[in-house]
């Protein structure tokens, strides 16, 4: 079970989730404790940041 929880916890960030929200599905009182627990590395985050902050610039300018 822990497992199943971990894999939901871990797709949920990586698909944009935010920790508040998380946590309160985890039943987390702290989003803390969920950022220590379930948070590590998203594959491609540093890329999905680049193309995010690149769409806002262009929409602005």
């Amino acid at each position: 079970m822990h497992a199943l929880r971990h894999l939901f916890a871990s797709e949920a960030i990586n698909e944009g989730v935010d920790v508040y929200t998380l946590a309160d599905l985890l039943g987390h009182e702290d989003p803390a404790f969920t950022l220590r627990r379930y948070v590590h590395r998203v594959a491609g985050a540093v890329e999905k940041s680049r193309k995010a902050i690149g769409h806002r610039y262009r929409a602005s300018v």
